[in-house]
């Protein structure tokens, strides 16, 4: 119970912090996301919410630098600080995100892309704005599953984002995420699926020991001549054997409630 209170505080005050810099570095400097200060300073806070909650990311590999489309499992919300403190990417979130109260305007500030999802035409539209950021040698990480699986199984990958990765010329740095307890089996509290909401799920993660947080960033694939759905069943795959995950999607566990 202490621990999770604890927590709770600094987790608040943290986020207190990120916005009274934020203000200086993207109001008052009036400072781009892409500049090297503002990239310091997002790695430095993202690091330290992942310390907060208990957990320490161990990376394999070597992140690609410059324009790049990266494509990730997608768990939880806790996937942003996680492989935002890994590198500089932007995200694609759903425009939901931008709302949120405090962090919609923190990732919004950030340069993190939106997406409506389920309307004709916003993926074209996402895809666009990927397009423009990758060209001007950015790093976009998109979770092309469309939602969050409990790391168990891996759903299938929409291929309509992979576009951009074509157009533009640039490598695809494909990602595998997963979440251990302090026992080295998968991480029964961090998975946000189901039923779940954002402040439950962090109420049944703070009061847990320790987390080990696995990023393992994969072979580049350039596009060549691929298609889209090509590109997107390479990742797929990449990501699916790096995880050890079953080929056909098994039911869905039902959300973790705290």
């Amino acid at each position: 119970m202490l621990r999770a209170v604890g927590r709770l505080i600094l987790l608040a005050l943290h986020v207190l912090l990120g916005l009274v810099l934020t203000i200086v570095v993207a109001g008052l400097l009036r400072r781009k996301p892409e500049h090297p200060s503002y990239r310091a300073l997002r790695l430095w806070w993202l690091r330290r919410v992942i310390s907060i909650l208990g957990g320490q990311v161990q990376v394999y590999g070597t992140p690609l630098a410059g324009g790049s489309f990266w494509a990730c499992n997608h768990i939880s919300w806790l996937d942003i600080p996680a492989l935002g403190s890994v590198a500089p990417v932007r995200f694609l979130s759903k425009i939901e995100v931008k709302s949120w109260p405090v962090i919609g305007w923190l990732a919004t500030a950030a340069g993190t892309l939106y997406i409506r999802r389920g309307q004709q035409g916003e993926a074209g539209k996402a895809a666009d704005d990927i397009t423009a950021s990758l060209k001007q040698g950015g790093q976009v990480l998109v979770f092309p599953e469309g939602t969050t699986s409990d790391g168990v199984v891996l759903k299938p990958f929409h291929a309509r984002l992979f576009a951009s990765a074509i157009e533009s010329g640039v490598p695809v740095q494909p990602v595998a995420l997963r979440y251990l307890d302090e026992s080295g089996a998968l991480h029964a509290r961090v998975p946000y699926v189901g039923n779940d909401t954002l402040w439950r799920n962090l109420m049944g993660l703070l009061p847990q020991q320790s987390m080990l947080i696995e990023v393992y960033l994969l072979e580049p694939v350039m596009p060549g001549e691929l298609s889209r759905r090509e590109l997107a069943a390479l990742c797929e795959q990449q990501i699916r054997q790096a995880l050890g995950l079953p080929e056909h999607e098994a039911p869905e566990r039902l959300a973790v409630t705290a």
